[in-house]
């Protein structure tokens, strides 16, 4: 009789590697950070302007809230539409870099206004006027331009042939113009804010 030795196999389970995790930051939120510092510098250049200058400028309060809702809305809604036009195109990057400069200059050059004699002698109607809704109105300018600075260099990779893929780019239109929606919305509420904080202030005895 002949029996029949079988050796018994042995299996070695592989060690399962997990995709490594992307370290950084997002292509996104680089952008953001970039045209935060520039509008930061913005400011700075407004502010050095205020204090090298002899000139005052006079900051009217009091007005009523339909005006300032309207004036404020239709300052910043200028930046907001200027971006989304320029996204349009593949030569609008530089647009974003521009108008986030200029919008930290006028906030830096109002706020240093107020503060020029001191923090101990602020007129609290003036800052209640001009900083919410410069801080909003900047963020909102921010925002555009971004998604400004996203399309233009989407557009711009697709009439080159540098972005593989094919559709139409609807999906991205729709995309950019539910984006713009919102930052409306946005420049809406700072032109809210202000109407609000120009009736408190001119309350104020």
């Amino acid at each position: 009789m002949t029996v029949n030795v079988q050796k018994r196999k042995s299996y070695r389970v592989k060690r399962v590697s997990r995709p490594a995790q992307r370290s950084g930051l997002s292509p996104a939120k680089r952008i953001y950070l970039l045209l935060t510092a520039i509008s930061a510098a913005g400011v700075f250049i407004g502010a050095c302007s205020v204090i090298n200058s002899e000139t005052f400028f006079e900051i009217r309060i009091g007005s009523s809230f339909a005006d300032s809702f309207v004036g404020s809305l239709a300052a910043v809604m200028i930046y907001v539409a200027a971006c989304f036009f320029a996204g349009t195109s593949s030569a609008g990057t530089f647009c974003g870099y521009l108008l986030c400069l200029f919008k930290g200059m006028g906030a830096g050059f109002l706020s240093a206004e107020i503060f020029r004699s001191g923090l101990t002698s602020v007129d609290l109607s003036k800052a209640l006027n001009v900083l919410p809704f410069e801080a909003v109105s900047t963020a909102a300018v921010i925002f555009a331009a971004r998604e400004n600075i996203r399309m233009s260099r989407l557009i711009s990779e697709k009439a080159f042939g540098k972005l593989s893929g094919g559709g139409d780019g609807t999906d991205c239109l729709r995309l950019y113009l539910m984006k713009f929606g919102v930052i409306t919305l946005l420049a809406v509420g700072a032109a809210f804010i202000d109407g609000i904080m120009a009736v408190i202030a001119g309350n104020m005895p």
